[in-house]
């Protein structure tokens, strides 16, 4: 099987890919490198690896790139809300407009399937679980442009299979960690400073461990057929935490950690997400949950693994997107 990650090198892309690779795939992975430049090079000796530096908004290197390609995860993203308040012309340009011109070309060239990572962001904020038609409410450009592509797919696209998988807010160690993600940040700032910060502690959003997210994505691969043409919520019946919870699996590695609530900030998401119509497609337990991660954070930062915490290469807000 051979696959096409846009994004490859990316916080969700690397987990995928080296997954990938270890199941045998011939993995083909674009990415413009906006923020780490090693990541590629640690699958350089593996023969079913290929990787190219560029950009997905660069159609004659895309048409290239889905030539002989069998399925394509499309990863590559301005991804988060405060990224794309900070980029907006680069976010409409990359979220919206490249991936629809990659859904084209994926039509022109047959591929079997197009896996379009969407975002659970899109409910915005919801009473009760929020489920595959739940009314969607983006809150944010982010948002916004996922559900611009997501109707693309399901309304004027008839070429190729598809599925839309709508995932939850991403934790856990990468080749590409990110430090702007709920569960990592708390476990840094936790760590770092022994006090957060947090506005609306009681508000709720699901979250998905990195590695169980891939685990997630080649299932569905692998079982294409069954699952084409759906829309799925991506994660795992459990882990819709409010924050306050996130900050007391912290609070249980680090003991003397202040916790303070605010009456400011910026983020209003309230929504809880029901995954039932996923895991009756799918068999899969999860591996992971946020004080598992947040655990495996405490242990490498006090082993010294990480030390640079301020490096913008954790931060999608760097200027590494201006380049």
């Amino acid at each position: 099987m051979k696959l096409l990650v846009t994004g490859g090198a990316g916080n969700v892309g690397s987990v995928l890919v080296n997954l990938a690779l270890q199941k045998g795939y011939e993995v083909k992975v674009v990415d413009a490198l906006w923020f780490e430049k090693k990541i590629p090079l640690l699958n350089l000796s593996n023969p079913n690896y290929e990787f190219i530096l560029g950009d997905i908004c660069d159609q004659v290197l895309m048409k290239e790139c889905v030539k002989d390609i069998d399925y394509v995860i499309h990863a590559a993203a301005v991804v988060g809300d405060p990224a794309s308040k900070m980029f907006p012309d680069i976010t409409a340009k990359v979220n919206q407009q490249a991936a629809i011109n990659l859904i084209k070309l994926c039509e022109k060239n047959e591929v079997k399937g197009f896996v379009f990572l969407s975002t659970c962001s899109n409910y915005g904020i919801s009473s009760g679980l929020a489920n595959e038609e739940s009314e969607l409410k983006p809150l944010s450009l982010y948002a916004e442009t996922k559900v611009n592509v997501e109707k693309y797919l399901m309304q004027e696209v008839k070429g190729i299979d598809w599925v839309i998988g709508r995932l939850s807010t991403v934790y856990g160690i990468s080749p590409r960690i990110r430090f702007d993600l709920t569960v990592n940040d708390f476990a840094m700032n936790g760590y770092r400073n022994k006090c957060l910060d947090i506005f609306l502690p009681l508000s709720f959003r699901p979250y998905v461990n990195v590695w169980d997210l891939a685990r997630i994505l080649l299932v569905m691969i692998e079982d294409f057929t069954r699952v084409k043409n759906n829309v799925f919520n991506i994660g795992f019946p459990g882990e819709n935490y409010q924050k306050i919870k996130i900050a007391e699996a912290v609070k249980k590695y680090i003991p003397n950690l202040k916790i303070n609530i605010v009456k400011e900030g910026g983020d209003l998401r309230d929504y809880q997400v029901d995954f039932s119509k996923l895991h009756k497609m799918i068999n899969l337990n999860r591996e992971y949950d946020a004080e598992r991660s947040v655990k495996e954070f405490i242990n490498i930062f006090k082993q010294g693994v990480i030390t640079d915490f301020d490096n913008p290469v954790y931060y999608n807000t760097s200027p590494h997107f201006s380049n």
